[in-house]
């Protein structure tokens, strides 16, 4: 059994864009694995996101890509990081096969949390108007997490507001 990858940046999306000059194009299928809505971004060359689409379980997206394309996926109503091909950023790459149309296939999937995360995690689904109140019963380092955890899915949710569109696909 492989150890899960390790992201504890605090970052919302991982500090890293497309950069290529390749002209090949890769097509990769992501499939939800989750037992929840996932969001599906790809990060551009300014290391900003761009949303791809939600899925919801078992659903499938086809894009396609060039390698040094980093992509990512989220948790789509707090912004948990979840895994791509066990990973928390995918970066495609071609196949062997010049002249066959290859699809890559590509699960997003929950990673392994603490049970610690995931009481911490269960604050997040109930209103913030009462979380506040039920904070003050616990551990004073529990409550800056779940605190943190509040403002992460806060920004989380403002950034997915955004009308973003994305790029054309040829």
């Amino acid at each position: 059994m492989s150890a899960q990858p390790v992201d504890d940046d605090g970052k919302l999306f991982p500090d890293v864009g497309s950069n290529t000059q390749d002209t090949v194009e890769i097509r990769v299928r992501f499939v939800n694995r989750c037992p929840y809505p996932v969001d599906v971004f790809w990060l551009n060359r300014n290391k900003q996101p761009t949303k791809y689409g939600t899925l919801g379980q078992k659903q499938y997206l086809d894009i396609k890509t060039y390698r040094n394309h980093p992509w990512v996926a989220r948790r789509t109503f707090d912004g948990c990081k979840v895994l791509v091909n066990k990973k928390f950023i995918f970066w495609p790459e071609p196949t062997a096969h010049k002249n066959i149309i290859v699809r890559t296939f590509c699960e997003i999937t929950a990673r392994v949390q603490s049970l610690r995360e995931m009481a911490s995690r269960s604050f997040l689904k109930q209103d913030p108007k009462h979380v506040d109140e039920q904070l003050s019963s616990l551990p004073r380092d529990v409550q800056f997490e779940v605190k943190d955890l509040l403002a992460e899915k806060r920004e989380y949710n403002e950034f997915n507001c955004r009308d973003f569109q994305p790029p054309p696909q040829a």
